[in-house]
């Protein structure tokens, strides 16, 4: 997956669909706000539908380099979180505590290569390998948090705690050895490592939501 057209999409979708509430909901208030956490670096609107119930949207994105070893293999990779949220927020008390609900688009995925002798199935080959994980595009999303950016006026501050049901990660491994006598048997190992590292991580199918902000009603 790539943070090209499709999350873009999306976020335009989302603005446009939160400007239109905003339009028609105006007396309930209008807030934007920065958030920070899981999801990485964020900007959210949030506007007041009724009494108790806000309808928030977000975009959210972040980069960060790490390494990562798995069945002995140290791969160096790049992690890229990549969202975009449209959230429904009911406030049961009519104070700060909120349950909310909705779906992520969900454009996370780590990419990292190998390069030396790797053992890959049964074998050990000099060979780089390029591995992807990613997940589904959409995940749901429940939770709870603090903070109502349309109540009162000015700054507010904001927590969320939740959980994005992401489904089990999608594995992809390519591959290049440098004798290319062997690449035919190096594929069918690397199919086999493929398989066993979507079986060792397929019970991995949620994605923890922990976020800080501010929230500034207009």
């Amino acid at each position: 997956m790539q943070w090209t057209t499709r999350p873009l999409f999306a976020a335009t979708l989302l603005g446009l669909g939160l400007c239109t509430t905003a339009a028609t909901a105006q007396a309930e208030g209008f807030a934007l706000g920065a958030k920070l956490g899981t999801t990485g670096l964020g900007l959210e609107g949030t506007v007041g539908l009724r009494d108790h119930l806000n309808l928030r949207g977000g975009v959210y994105g972040l980069d960060y380099s790490r390494e990562l070893e798995e069945d002995g293999i140290e791969y160096d990779g790049d992690l890229e979180l990549r969202s975009a949220a449209l959230l429904a927020d009911w406030h049961p008390f009519g104070g700060g505590f909120r349950v909310s609900a909705g779906g992520y688009y969900n454009g996370n995925e780590f990419s990292g290569s190998a390069e030396g002798s790797l053992d890959i199935g049964n074998d050990t080959y000099d060979a780089r390998l390029d591995a992807t994980v990613d997940w589904d595009s959409f995940a749901p999303y429940l939770g709870v948090g603090y903070g109502n950016a349309v109540a009162g006026g000015g700054w507010s501050f904001a927590f969320d705690l939740g959980v994005m049901f992401t489904g089990s990660p999608n594995v992809d491994l390519d591959g290049q050895v440098s004798d290319p006598i062997l690449q035919d048997r190096f594929e069918d190992d690397l199919r086999r490592e493929e398989a066993q590292l979507e079986d060792d991580v397929e019970d991995i199918e949620y994605y923890p939501v922990l976020n800080l902000g501010l929230a500034y009603r207009f």
